[in-house]
């Protein structure tokens, strides 16, 4: 039992970093956002890369907006649709009403003004998105 009581400490402040980390990502984050590019790199090693590809809202509330421009969205048009959304330390979960999963994307650079983005599907595929506060 004392052990149990000496652990606790080490427990909270492991506890406590974590969120800290969490919360920070997630204040980061709750603005609106330009996808400055968007990539995707298939399996086979081909690489599609395009500019300007919309913008991202997040708000405070769990809940955001998302319009993605030209070949994301078919034929040239814009897109857009609202969403639900979560983070960890690392990561950023997007569902939207229709999906029946989230998309995940792991956080490999975040900063006030950039972020940068990677996710991967079952097939191998890569997507990288790059983010600039507006």
């Amino acid at each position: 039992m004392k052990r149990i009581y000496r652990l606790m400490p080490l427990l909270i402040v492991v506890f406590m970093i974590s969120c800290t980390a969490q919360g920070r990502l997630s204040s980061r984050l709750t603005a609106e956002w330009e996808i400055e590019k968007y990539e995707s790199r298939t399996a086979d090693e081909s690489t599609t890369a395009i500019e300007n590809a919309g913008s991202i809202v997040f708000r405070s509330n769990g809940r955001g907006t998302q319009s993605f421009a030209t070949a994301i969205a078919h034929a040239g048009e814009t897109s857009g649709s609202d969403f639900t959304w979560t983070n960890t330390s690392q990561t950023v979960s997007i569902k939207s009403p229709e999906t029946e999963y989230p998309k995940v994307w792991i956080v490999v650079e975040s900063g006030r003004n950039t972020q940068k983005w990677y996710s991967t599907d079952s097939r191998g595929n890569v997507q990288i998105m790059h983010l600039r506060k507006k």
